[in-house]
């Protein structure tokens, strides 16, 4: 019998969990085992009570090994937990907008004098001039509802795009809305030439400086065997909703709650994610991430100031907090338009700056904490 009962393999640890300086944070591991076992961490010894054990443990690097050994007459048990410290951790969010092609169509074809004419980029920039907020839009390369594919957006906005870079981004989403799950049964080979084409054409028109690696790909579900191809194109984590995932606007509850949206990884991992909201997989190497749930094309006002402020008060963790939307609600001509869908990022966006939280990319750095590169 060994269990280390208050940190998990792949947990990211911050000063919440423990004494942090310059150099370390020094963390508490508490377990059980045998009380006849002899018991270390990281082969120090340890306090006992029965079968209870604890032992301080200071991790040092961004990447941490534990290591803790039961020694009996039975013979010898041992857990390895890699766990990361978040070092100098701050509360912070990211906002980022899915299944961006309308405002590119739009644009595309009216020419207006500069990208913030136009409705959709002018509110996010009010946004951001009130509040800092930092926005990723996650696109598509062709526009499944009106002839347009990115190839066709003029380059005449580029020095624009730059000049916005700090606060604006964009990125890769899917070649196209649909069909659904595009990358969940697909090879890995097909996901990297969308992701390749997408990214060649922004650059092409907005700059290497707007360009930013995604957090999520289009309806988050694919094989953890694309990590590595999107590892490779400098993605360092992923986002999904893992378990209980809404999947249309005025879905309801379910009594049996499944994993979904979230890269086929199992209840296990879906329920801790859950809780904590980030998860580290030493086997692909990726940081899994959720967000509040405060996704304002399925929430009114009033429900997402729920969520968000659930996330915020959080007993277990609520130091990051990620926000998103779609597009296309914010669009008169769109079937499903919802008349307050700015409202409703705006006032996201309001409340998260009220409660102290600052604008990151997660894209960057540890979730848009670069105190690791920054050393």
């Amino acid at each position: 019998m060994l269990e280390v009962t208050n940190i998990r393999n792949g947990a990211i640890l911050n000063h919440a969990r423990g004494t942090e300086t310059d150099d370390y944070l020094e963390i508490k591991v508490e377990g059980i085992a045998d009380p006849q076992a002899i018991v270390k961490v990281n082969g120090a010894d340890v306090e006992r009570a029965d079968r209870f054990f604890s032992a301080p443990v200071r991790l040092t690097q961004k990447i941490n090994e534990i290591v803790v050994s039961a020694d009996s007459s039975f013979g010898e048990q041992q857990l390895r937990l890699t766990v990361l410290w978040d070092k100098k951790s701050f509360k912070r969010y990211n906002y980022y907008i899915d299944d961006c092609s309308f405002f590119y169509t739009d644009i595309a074809k009216q020419r207006p004098k500069s990208l913030f004419d136009h409705f959709f980029l002018k509110r996010l920039k009010e946004i951001h001039d009130r509040y800092g907020t930092k926005i990723t839009l996650n696109s598509f390369y062709r526009n499944d509802h009106f002839p347009f594919e990115l190839k066709d957006f003029p380059d005449v906005y580029k020095q624009e795009w730059i000049a916005n870079s700090d606060w604006l981004r964009l990125s890769f989403h899917a070649y196209s809305e649909f069909p659904d799950r595009p990358y969940q049964r697909t090879a890995p080979e097909k996901l990297a030439e969308d992701f390749d084409l997408l990214k060649r054409e922004i650059i092409r028109f907005a700059g290497e400086e707007t360009f930013i690696a995604p957090v999520v790909i289009h309806w988050a579900m694919a094989n953890p065997e694309v990590f590595a191809l999107l590892k490779q194109r400098g993605m360092n984590m992923i986002n999904g909703s893992f378990i209980g995932s809404k999947t249309y606007v005025g879905e309801m509850d379910h009594a049996v709650r499944v994993c979904d949206i979230g890269y086929f990884y199992e209840k296990d991992v879906a329920l801790y994610i859950e809780k904590y909201k980030n998860y580290y997989d030493k086997f692909t190497g990726m940081i899994l991430n959720t967000g509040a749930g405060a996704t304002a094309n399925l929430y009114p006002v009033e429900v997402l100031t729920q969520k968000i402020m659930a996330a915020a008060n959080s007993p277990y963790y609520n130091e990051t907090i990620g926000m998103a939307t779609h597009e296309q609600y914010s669009f008169e001509y769109y079937f499903n338009y919802i008349p307050d869908h700015l409202d409703r990022i705006e006032a996201c966006c309001r409340l998260v700056s009220e409660l102290g939280y600052k604008p990151v990319f997660f894209a960057e750095g540890l979730l848009g904490n670069k105190a690791w590169e920054n050393k």
